[in-house]
């Protein structure tokens, strides 16, 4: 059973064509939902990178850096 537009319908009483859509759009769904959480990972890796270069600056560059921010 699915909801679409606010009905149910049951995808196993569907004809080929609509079953093959029907499971194309969960796999859409599925991809999205996966793509969003790689998304998430990839800032929170970004994050974390940004957070060594900038440990790892040299010191007349942090200062320069530290200036700017106050």
């Amino acid at each position: 059973m699915f909801t679409l537009e606010d009905k149910k319908y049951d995808e196993t009483k569907m004809n080929t064509e609509g079953k093959v859509a029907f499971v194309q759009l969960n796999n859409i769904s599925n991809r999205d939902a996966q793509l969003n959480m790689e998304k998430e990972n990839l800032k929170v890796l970004a994050e974390h990178y940004t957070n060594i270069l900038k440990n790892n600056l040299p010191e007349e560059e942090k200062e320069e850096a530290q200036s700017k921010q106050d």
